[in-house]
């Protein structure tokens, strides 16, 4: 919600005095705000990922919250009186799909016959978007397909298509494709399945098969195989400026051979078997490594690339003897993602539809290599083995450990720290980098406060007071942005259905998406950031309750400031002072919401609670008075 009024300049007392010099200050890091992603709790698959259906190639299944490579047929359901069982029978579609779904048509059928899909919690039937349907199948049938959404809250059909096929078994595996249609109305929930059905009579007592059964909705910047658009605008609009990719926990892999390999996520989907993931379900690495860095390219973010290190989560650390094809596999990616045509990779990229290089200026060696006993074959010669072959090719890449202090300790070797807590804690980290060593950067690449106050566990979603929290903790990292290169959430994305109670910036199910406190946190401070921080003089007061950090561009002053349990009103304003500013107008941006435990919601289950406000403030001289309104809030001041 944006309001915008004239306020005039506040009377009244002030409580806390600030005179932002003009300069003095340090050069700020141009990538302090940005993102994580790893595919946790369908923020890859059915997330970010515009796939559609569920369980489409048959890859594996989930039992018990954990991934399994036991096939099955869930969330496919029989129309018709058939019967639909896993099948490996050759030919298969390929070695990286062998399983495939049979349908057992009886002898004497003369009606519609077929399955639908349940999709992951439902479907986004929205009459004013593109879908297309596409399916490789392998058997005898000469007729149509007839592909629908159906509401089950309504019982009706939405919107549908046809493909056409005419194939004989000796043809073995063809895909086809529906054209692109408009749903014929909007579904009011998520509560729809999806349909694929045939003419019975020409199936009667025969079995065929299919594979990679697939829908998109029209994806951002309509790209094939790409992700789904609310979600990347979603995105867009936080204006960050970098992405750490592809995780994560789930790079590693929970166990031996699971890690995140890249060459199995590039190419044709037909050559994607897909994992076991880390966070309990099957990755069908349909979004790969390419589509990854597409999406990072379209969003105009900096690629921070993860790389595998050599340890999976359950403790195993490939031995030094052995670790060698391991680097090679991590240079032959970067030849594939930086070189030019004439490499063996950058040609093999090119023939996927990537003929110009990208650029890569920062790599990350592992995640979290500390956990479970793994931080002494990290020091001892994994990280080194990395960073050798990589700093040897490319000395201008910037490479970070995921270990504090770095196992090489030359000067401006980098770090990453990730960092969970409850909500005093994040208050607690204000100051955290204020003395730090000026030679060693610092990304704090996951973050976030994980309950209110000082309770343990995780709750359900952001409070106002745990995003102030969070706030908190940024202004010390905006501060010292000369050290603080980047810091990013963890997580950044998670399915509402599966995961409502843990935090994360957004949260969304099929229709739907939940933008949470935090979200909006990060959105304000991305947008209103300097390029160089500034030195600020208190008079009456110090830090506590409020919190402030001040940063200038080439035409403003921005002070940055978080009322954590603070008093309100006029009489407790803080009156800003602006050295060499003759300005008598500035921009007010508050954040706030009615109280320390209200949160954000899903708009079908409340809405938001948190409101910003913009306003246009009243001043003499480059004086400012700011009041706040609530005892919790965030004031951002733009001179």
């Amino acid at each position: 919600m944006i309001l915008s009024t004239v306020l005039s300049l506040a009377a009244g007392v002030a409580a806390l005095t600030l005179d932002v010099a003009s300069s003095g200050g340090n050069q700020s890091s141009p990538l302090l705000y940005g993102l994580l992603y790893e595919d946790i709790y369908h923020s890859g698959d059915v997330g970010l990922y515009g796939e559609m259906i569920r369980n489409r190639a048959f890859q594996g299944s989930s039992s018990n919250g954990a991934a399994s490579l036991d096939r099955n047929t869930d969330y496919w359901n029989p129309v018709g009186g058939v019967s639909l069982a896993i099948d490996t029978s050759s030919p298969v579609l390929s070695s990286s799909l062998p399983y495939q779904l049979r349908m057992d048509v009886p002898a004497g059928t003369t009606g519609t016959v077929g399955f639908y899909n349940e999709g992951f919690w439902g479907f986004n039937v929205d009459a004013s978007k593109d879908y297309i349907t596409s399916l490789y199948m392998r058997g005898n049938y000469s007729g149509t397909v007839d592909c629908f959404f159906h509401s089950n809250t309504t019982d009706q059909v939405l919107g549908s298509t046809s493909i056409n096929i005419d194939q004989t078994p000796s043809d073995g595996w063809v895909q086809s494709y529906s054209s692109s249609f408009k749903p014929s109305q909007a579904a009011s929930d998520a509560n729809s399945t999806f349909y694929f059905t045939f003419d019975g009579s020409k199936l009667a007592g025969q079995s065929v098969y299919f594979n990679i059964l697939s829908l998109f909705q029209q994806t951002f910047q309509n790209r094939d195989n790409g992700v789904r658009e609310d979600l990347a605008d979603a995105l867009r609009n936080m204006n960050m400026k970098y992405v750490r990719l592809p995780g994560g926990n789930n790079m590693e892999g929970n166990g031996s051979p699971y890690y995140w390999r890249w060459n199995a996520t590039i190419g044709s989907l037909t050559d994607r078997p897909g994992r076991p993931g880390t966070w309990g379900d099957i990755n069908t690495d349909g979004f790969g490594l390419l589509e990854m860095m597409q999406m990072a390219g379209d969003l105009g973010l900096e690629v921070m690339l993860g790389i595998w290190a050599g340890f999976y989560l359950d403790g195993e650390a490939v031995a030094e003897a052995d670790l060698q094809p391991y680097v090679d596999s991590v240079m032959d990616e970067l030849e594939f993602l930086l070189g030019d045509q004439s490499t063996t990779y950058g040609a093999k990229r090119a023939a996927m539809g990537f003929p110009s290089a990208f650029a890569i200026n920062w790599i990350e060696i592992g995640n979290e290599d500390y956990l479970n006993g793994g931080t002494n074959s990290y020091n001892s010669y994994r990280f080194k083995a990395f960073y050798n072959a990589i700093h040897a090719a490319y000395p201008s890449i910037n490479l970070i450990s995921t270990i504090n202090p770095s196992p090489v300790t030359t000067k401006g070797s980098s770090v990453d720290l990730h960092v969970y807590g409850n909500e005093n804690y994040f208050e607690s980290l204000f100051g955290t980098f204020d003395h730090a060593s000026r030679e060693y950067p610092v990304f704090i690449n996951e973050y976030a406060a994980t309950n209110t106050g000082s309770n343990k566990g995780e709750a359900g979603a952001q409070t106002l007071g745990m995003s102030c929290a969070e706030a908190i903790f940024l202004l010390g990292c905006e501060r010292n942005s000369d050290v603080v290169v980047g810091s990013a959430y963890g997580a950044l994305i998670k399915k509402y259905n599966e995961e409502p109670e843990t935090v994360a910036v957004i949260k969304h199910t099929a229709n739907e998406i939940l933008y949470t406190i935090s979200y909006y946190v990060q959105k304000l401070f991305a947008e209103n950031m300097g390029t160089r921080t500034l030195p600020v003089t208190v008079t009456d007061g110090g830090f506590g309750p409020v919190y402030w950090s001040a940063t200038a561009n080439s035409s403003s002053t921005i002070l940055k400031l978080v009322n954590y349990n603070g008093e309100t009103g006029s009489s407790n304003a803080v009156v800003v002072n602006v050295e060499g500013s003759s300005k008598s107008t500035a921009t007010l941006i508050s954040l706030t919401a009615p109280n320390s435990t209200s949160v954000n919601n899903l708009p079908s289950l409340g809405g938001e609670s948190s409101v910003i406000t913009t306003t246009t403030l009243s001043g003499s001289g480059g004086n400012f008075s700011v009041s706040f309104s609530n005892p919790y809030e965030i004031a951002i001041l733009v001179v």
